[in-house]
């Protein structure tokens, strides 16, 4: 199974320029837990990310909400591409202790954002669909 397959919304991007409370407005709007800062919008290139963890350890220090996402996102990083199988996007998350990859195309403009959350919702589909077929299969009450 290739990554493309786990992808099933388009990316949220968000300017640089914003602020940790436009930031977190998003957040809570679109129920997500990282938005990427695109470098271009069209087409869209990933130049960084921020993660509501961001966003929490800002707040946490301190820093006001007019902070600029620039000030506290992440600039390295973790890219994968739409067509690469799912194994090395979990290779990626446990060898970079990440919850999330950006996922690109192959010619480098953004696809999709890749969470750990979307392999826990594949899982349980699997496991509905493989209880359904053996009630199919073996009859059920």
């Amino acid at each position: 199974m290739r990554v493309e397959a786990l992808i099933h919304r388009s990316p949220v991007t968000i300017s640089s320029s914003a602020t940790v409370k436009q930031a977190a407005e998003v957040f809570v709007r679109e129920g997500i837990g990282l938005l990427v800062i695109a470098a271009s919008v069209s087409p869209v290139r990933a130049e960084a990310v921020l993660s509501e963890r961001d966003v929490v350890r800002a707040v946490a220090a301190g820093m006001p909400a007019s902070t600029s996402l620039s000030a506290i996102s992440t600039k390295k990083l973790v890219r994968i591409k739409r067509s690469d199988p799912l194994s090395r996007a979990v290779s990626l998350m446990m060898q970079n202790h990440i919850r999330h990859l950006v996922v690109e195309n192959d010619d480098g403009t953004l696809f999709g954002v890749l969470s750990i959350r979307d392999f826990f919702l594949e899982s349980r589909l699997l496991e509905s669909f493989v209880k359904e077929e053996s009630l199919e299969i073996h009859g059920g009450d």
